[in-house]
C-alpha cells in the first residue's frame, strides 16, 4: 500500500543516502576513543566489507519497487510474522529518530545556543520536522542535493585552512594495537552509520528507479557519505592526533584551530552549522520514515494526522532513553552495534534469500511489466 503519493528522482534518492551518511560525521568520537589515530582504517575496511550490504538493499529495492520495507515483511513472510517484524522495525524507526533529535538538540546547546534548554530545541525543531513530514517526501528531501554539496565544499575548504597543521607523523605508528579493537571500530561503521540505510527502503514506491540506475544511486551516494566521513575523520587525525580521543566533538576542536585574523575567527561555526543542517534532515527523513510506517501498520493512508503524534512522541522518547552522555556514549559503543545488526543485516539478508526461494522477485516485476504495459497502452490511446 502506498501512503504517500508524491515522487523523488534517482537524483534526489541518491544525495539523501549521502547526507543520510555525512550527519553520522559525530560518530568520529566514537571510534577515536577506540582505535585513536588508526580510526580511519575502519572507516575503509567497513565501507568495503559492507558492499554486499548495499547490495541487499539494493535488491529489495528493486524487487519489490512497489513496497515498502514493511511490505516487503507482508510480502515474504506473511500477514502473522510479516506484522510482528514490522512491529519491531516501527521502535527501530522511533528509537534511531529519538536518538538523533537528541544528539541535534545537544549539539546545538553546546556549539551555538548555549543558553537554550535542549528540550525547547528539540521542540521546535519537531515542529519544523511534522511540517515538513505533512508534505510528503519531495519536501523532506527536497535539499537533501545542496546540503550533500555544501557539506562537500565545507569538508574541502577546512582542510586547505588546516593544511599547515597537519602532521602525517600522526597516522604512525600504525596496526599496532589489538586486532578486536579494528574489529570492533569496523562493527560500529557496519551498523551506525552504514546499516541505518535500511531506513530508506521505507521509501522505495515513491523512488523512480530501474534496476542500472538503483545501483548507481546506492553505490555513488554511499561512496559520497563515506568518503566525506573518511576524509574528515584523517582530517582530525592529522591535525589533533591521539589528543583525538580527548574530545567528544574531535571536528569542532580542529575547526577552532583555524585563524584567519580577528576579522574571521570562530570558524568552527560553519562545521556546526553545516552538521545541524545535516543531522535536522536527518531527523525529517527518520520522523517520515516512521510517521509512513505506523500508518502502513493501521492501514490508514492520512498518514499526515499521524506526524504530529509521532514529533511528539519522539520528543518524550528522546528524554528517557538515556540518563545521560556518557551511558548514551558506552551503550552506542558496546550494545547498539549488535543490536542494530538484527534490524539492518540478518533481517533484510534472510528477507532477501527466502524471497528467492520463493520466486517472490520474479513475480513482481512481471506486474509492474504488465502495469506499464497497461499505462503505455491508455497513453497511446
Amino acid at each position: 500500500m502506498k501512503i504517500d503519493q508524491s515522487q523523488i528522482s534517482s537524483t534526489r534518492f541518491m544525495y539523501t543516502i549521502a547526507f543520510f551518511l555525512q550527519s553520522s560525521a559525530l560518530l568520529t568520537a566514537f571510534l577515536s576513543s577506540i582505535t585513536e589515530h588508526d580510526s580511519w582504517i575502519p572507516v575503509l575496511i567497513g565501507g568495503v566489507l559492507c558492499i554486499p550490504l548495499i547490495l541487499v538493499y539494493r535488491s529489495l529495492m528493486v524487487n519489490f519497487p512497489e513496497n515498502t520495507l514493511l511490505g516487503m515483511l507482508d510480502t515474504v513472510y506473511g500477514p502473522v510474522v510479516g506484522k510482528i517484524l514490522g512491529v519491531g522495525y516501527v521502535w527501530f524507526f522511533l528509537t534511531l529518530s529519538a536518538l538523533n533529535l537528541t544528539d541535534l538538540g545537544d549539539f546545538t546547546k553546546i556549539t551555538v545556543l548555549t543558553e537554550t534548554p535542549s528540550m525547547i530545541l528539540a521542540i521546535f525543531c519537531v515542529l519544523v520536522v511534522v511540517w515538513a513530514v505533512r508534505h510528503g517526501v519531495k519536501v523532506v528531501t527536497r535539499y537533501s542535493a545542496l546540503f550533500t554539496i555544501t557539506e562537500f565544499f565545507i569538508v574541502f575548504i577546512s582542510t586547505l585552512l588546516l593544511f599547515d597543521k597537519i602532521d602525517l607523523k600522526n597516522f604512525l605508528p600504525m596496526f599496532q594495537l589489538e586486532p578486536i579493537k579494528y574489529i570492533h571500530s569496523t562493527h560500529i561503521i557496519a551498523t551506525i552509520p552504514i546499516g541505518e540505510l535500511v531506513v530508506l527502503l521505507m521509501l522505495t514506491p515513491s523512488v523512480k528507479l530501474s534496476r542500472k540506475t538503483a545501483t548507481k544511486c546506492w553505490f555513488l551516494g554511499v561512496g559520497m557519505g563515506m568518503i566525506t566521513l573518511l576524509v574528515v575523520l584523517m582530517r582530525d587525525i592529522a591535525v589533533l592526533g591521539n589528543t583525538m580521543r580527548m574530545f567528544a566533538l574531535p571536528g569542532l576542536v580542529t575547526m577552532r584551530l583555524i585563524h584567519l585574523g580577528e576579522s574571521l575567527s570562530r570558524v568552527e561555526i560553519l562545521f556546526a552549522v553545516a552538521l545541524m543542517m545535516l543531522l535536522f534532515f536527518k531527523v525529517a527523513v527518520l520522523c517520515y520514515v516512521s510517521t509512513i510506517a505506523i500508518a502502513q501498520m493501521f492501514k490508514t493512508k492520512k498518514y499526515k494526522n499521524l506526524a504530529l503524534i509521532v514529533g511528539i512522541f519522539v520528543v518524550y522518547y528522546g528524554t528517557i532513553l538515556y540518563p545521560n552522555n556518557v551511558e548514551h556514549v558506552v551503550i552506542s559503543q558496546e550494545m547498539m552495534p549488535f543490536f542494530w545488526g538484527i534490524f539492518e543485516i540478518v533481517i533484510p539478508i534472510l528477507t532477501l534469500v527466502i524471497a528467492k526461494i520463493r520466486k517472490l522477485p520474479k513475480k513482481q516485476p512481471e506486474k509492474q511489466k504488465q502495469k506499464q504495459e497497461v499505462q503505455h497502452a491508455w497513453d497511446g490511446s
